[in-house]
């Protein structure tokens, strides 16, 4: 075979971390070695994740089949691409965690009918695949814009939201009828341990995230975005950096990119713009007023989450897709947490079990979620942490993944499914929530005393638990406080797990005050 004979070959090398770029550096060393020695083509191109965690992955893509191989150091990456140069036509399948067949020429990464292939992949539309600074500048701007959120009714999304769950057009229109400048803040600190979906689109997606910030800022005639990312991030701020300055190549706007402590206070919408002002010590703010009126060094704010503006994005781009009837029209992201650990996107009518694939939750799990309904969500001692950190306890998936819907149910919408198996991995439902509520009372700012008290004291009730003291009604109490009065949403969301597992696993509670564990996880 002569080199104008051979076939083009593209290694894409997924990563989100400095780690990844040795990888990517063994993979072009390799393919310019066989370019000296007259070998067949090989293109290298830096991506982020398409979904998965396993990463350094270095996806090789020849002829509409692409083999997908996870978790790859740079001795890895050159062995492949070194196999590619001898010239055979078939692919390095060997050690592949999937091999899928597909259309010459996709737009969007091959997930075959694995565990990335459930729900639908719109807003993860080329995560994985395309370059992850790519800009495009949106066609639709201004007052139609904002007309358009309204009309869509597009919610907040995720924690670190001004608008968590709430339609969007409301704090728009304020903050465009406020005095000052108004400015747009992208809250990506993703500081939920539980939750991927904002960090996948800011190391993959970037210029989606930044063309539905330069939707929200035409809306309020805003000429500055305030990209917050963690400050142990290199790539996911090269990258952003990189969008912001194609963005200021075509349009009015400043993107600046700021390095904040990705802890979770920290993310919330408030506590961020405590950070940004460079406070000492960082607290939720007294609202009203809201930041859309009196904001980031007292300018009108919209401070939205990645999650929020891409799907913003994705609105503008396509209304005909969205469902303007619908309580909570579009997509949301869900990161499943375990083994697995992957983050897939769900139409929001669509069961939370199907972002499971069969024996994921509960051994009676037919399906996969690629195939189609899971049905039974499995046999009464699985279940599950909904919601991210502070997500609600529940022993059925089969609530729509909408936030109306999810919220009825008493469980979270900072987009996370964690599945327990009774008896594998800690999956004891006690372990579960007192785990959460050490969370809460380690890491709330202080300022407000249902929260701050609240914690602790339910903490100390939850541990004298195994001492045989179950004090049930003083416990729905601090849920009840926390989530009613607390300042902000942290002490709101950190009562989640603490009442539903007093309403969904009050007898676990009461056999380990008797002295047994019921999932046979704990030595009460």
């Amino acid at each position: 075979m002569t080199t104008a004979d051979a076939v083009g070959t593209t290694v894409r090398v997924a990563f989100d971390g400095p780690d990844g770029r040795a990888v990517l550096e063994a993979a072009r060393r390799a393919a310019d070695a066989a370019a000296e020695a007259e070998g067949p083509p090989i293109e290298t191109l830096a991506v982020g994740s398409p979904g998965t965690v396993h990463l350094p992955l270095v996806a090789v893509t020849r002829e509409g089949r692409t083999a997908v191989h996870r978790s790859v150091d740079p001795n890895g990456a050159a062995s492949l691409v070194s196999l590619l140069a001898d010239g055979d036509d078939d692919l390095p399948v060997d050690g592949a965690s999937a091999v899928v067949d597909h259309e010459p020429e996709p737009d969007d990464f091959p997930v075959g009918d694995g565990p990335l292939s459930a729900g639908t992949r719109r807003t993860l539309r080329g995560a994985g695949w395309a370059d992850p600074t790519t800009f495009e500048s949106p066609g639709t701007l201004g007052d139609e814009a904002l007309e358009t959120v309204s009309d869509l009714g597009v919610r907040g999304r995720g924690w670190g939201d001004a608008r968590q769950d709430e339609p969007l057009a409301a704090g728009w229109r304020d903050a465009r009828d406020a005095d000052g400048d108004p400015v747009v803040v992208i809250n990506g600190l993703d500081a939920d341990p539980k939750a991927d979906g904002d960090r996948l689109l800011l190391g993959s997606l970037p210029g989606r995230v930044v063309a539905g910030a330069v939707v929200a800022a035409s809306a309020v005639d805003a000429e500055d975005v305030v990209a917050v990312l963690p400050e142990d991030d290199p790539v996911v701020a090269e990258r952003v950096r990189a969008v912001g300055d194609r963005v200021a190549a075509v349009t009015d706007l400043t993107v600046e990119v700021v390095a904040a402590e990705p802890d979770y206070m920290t993310a919330e919408h408030t506590a961020v713009l405590e950070s940004l002002e460079g406070n000492d010590r960082i607290e939720a703010r007294r609202r009203p007023p809201d930041p859309e009126t009196w904001g980031l060094f007292e300018r009108p704010t919209l401070v939205h989450t990645p999650r929020t503006l891409a799907a913003v994005e994705r609105a503008v781009a396509d209304p005909e897709r969205l469902d303007a009837d619908a309580a909570d029209p579009g997509t949301r992201l869900v990161t499943v947490v375990g083994p697995e650990r992957r983050t897939v996107e769900l139409p929001t009518d669509t069961s939370l079990s199907r972002a499971l694939v069969a024996e994921e939750f509960g051994k009676e799990a037919t399906e996969d979620a690629g195939g189609g309904d899971l049905g039974e969500t499995g046999p009464t001692e699985a279940f599950a942490c909904v919601g991210g950190q502070f997500g609600g306890l529940t022993r059925d998936l089969d609530t729509p993944a909408s936030a109306p819907a999810l919220r009825g149910a008493g469980l979270g919408t900072n987009g996370s499914i964690e599945p327990f198996e009774e008896g594998s991995g800690g999956g004891c439902p006690v372990v579960v929530v007192g785990r959460r509520m050490r969370v809460a009372r380690e890491e709330n700012c202080g300022r407000c005393v249902p929260c701050r008290t609240g914690s602790v004291r339910a903490h100390e009730l939850l541990r004298e638990v195994y001492a045989g003291s179950f004090a049930e009604s003083r416990l729905r109490e601090l849920a009840r406080t926390m989530g009613r009065t607390s300042l902000c949403e942290f002490g709101g969301d950190a009562a989640r797990p603490l009442a539903t597992a007093l309403d969904e696993f009050g007898g676990y509670l009461r056999a380990h005050a008797d002295g047994r564990c019921p999932a046979g996880v704990c030595d009460p």
